[in-house]
């Protein structure tokens, strides 16, 4: 059976991780390297659990609800978020494009 994706304690360790390099960033940069180094084996460790997660059918639902799950977020994101929010539109519209 197809895992899930990350599992959440992943994901809580890694916005953990994220938000450390966020406060050495501003301080000086003593364990910075070392903690940028943690906060990326974490994320690959998440990104190749999500594309462990699933088959082709699984991959479209999850896409269908990525799509709807981004359309929400255009109507509550910060506009200092809002590139983001469709630079991720754009990278699962293009996902679909290669798809077909």
């Amino acid at each position: 059976m197809a895992t899930r994706g990350p599992e959440p304690r992943a994901l809580g360790r890694l916005a953990s991780l994220v938000i450390d390099v966020a406060t050495e960033l501003e301080a000086p940069l003593a364990r910075a390297p070392a903690v940028i180094a943690e906060c990326t084996a974490v994320l690959e460790g998440c990104l190749e659990a999500q594309r462990d997660a699933g088959g082709r059918d699984e991959s479209m639902m999850t896409t269908k609800d990525e799509l709807k799950r981004l359309a929400r977020l255009l109507g509550v994101v910060d506009r200092a978020d809002l590139a983001i929010v469709l630079r991720q539109i754009r990278r699962v519209l293009g996902r679909l494009d290669v798809e077909r």
